[in-house]
């Protein structure tokens, strides 16, 4: 089955690593594995929620209920799924897209890696690909949406927030995306015209005409002649036969040149 996130899926990797969700229950984990949500907590991980099976309509009161939770009242955060996307973000995707995302659809798998890829496109990441933005202002901008990614500095973006993994890595996943996004652009070749056959079968049956005159009427007849040992009489008319037949070759030109536009016309497809 191929992956419709193939290109941006290194990126994507990366973000699982450094949010701590891969370490956990990847796309069904809430922020602090679970200890945001209502319920016993056992060695420092709380309940666990299906959230692949789940609408956004219900996600949404999901992360409302967990904004409201007494313990995350130092965080302050709804960050849910492998991609930590929080509330106020996944409300603004879903403002901008209604269609796309209505609140009956689910949040699996294929939703979480289209909203966090929709992400990466806000953050620039299509113009870094094109060449239009710098590998540092796209680090930092990586930085900006993911608090566990570094800016170039090695820095979290925001106070308080130490980068999960170093600049070295995230430069190497870029990299990684770059050679994907390459490789699915396959580099435009012109072909060059062939002459179809039938053409080129034509234009060697007008050539070998124009040899065979030239060839019958020209100054080779006259040295076979001499060649033969024949009088200067026999010669002479031999010559006169060759001086007659150009002239026929001459009073046959504008057929001779019809018959080239028409090759040309054939060989440029008219």
């Amino acid at each position: 089955m191929s992956d419709r996130y193939y290109v941006y899926r290194p990126l994507l990797d990366l973000i699982g690593l450094s949010e701590g969700t891969d370490r956990g229950r990847g796309y069904n984990e809430t922020l602090g594995y679970g200890i945001m949500l209502d319920g016993k907590v056992t060695k420092g991980r709380g309940p666990t929620v299906d959230l692949v099976s789940m609408t956004l309509d219900q996600v949404d009161t999901l992360q409302s209920r967990m904004l409201k939770d007494p313990d995350n009242s130092r965080l302050n955060s709804s960050a849910i799924g492998r991609y930590q996307i929080v509330r106020t973000t996944m409300r603004a995707i879903r403002k901008a897209m209604p269609d796309r995302y209505p609140g009956s659809r689910l949040f699996d798998r294929d939703c979480q890696d289209e909203m966090a890829c929709y992400l990466l496109g806000q953050r620039g990441i299509d113009k870094y690909l094109a060449g239009r933005l710098s590998e540092d202002s796209m680090l930092t901008n990586l930085a900006r949406e993911w608090a566990s990614l570094p800016q170039p500095n090695g820095k979290g973006y925001y106070g308080g927030q130490r980068a999960s993994v170093t600049p070295a890595q995230v430069r190497k996943v870029l990299a990684q995306v770059s050679a994907r996004h390459r490789a699915g652009q396959p580099v435009e070749t012109v072909e060059k015209p062939v002459v179809p056959e039938a053409v080129d079968t034509e234009v060697k049956s007008k050539t070998s005409l124009w040899g065979w005159i030239t060839g019958i009427f020209g100054s080779s007849g006259v040295g076979l002649a001499g060649f033969l040992g024949a009088d200067w009489q026999t010669v002479l008319a031999i010559g006169g036969l060759a001086l007659g037949g150009l002239l026929v070759v001459i009073l046959l030109r504008r057929q001779i040149i019809a018959a080239v536009q028409d090759i040309r016309q054939a060989v440029e497809g008219r």
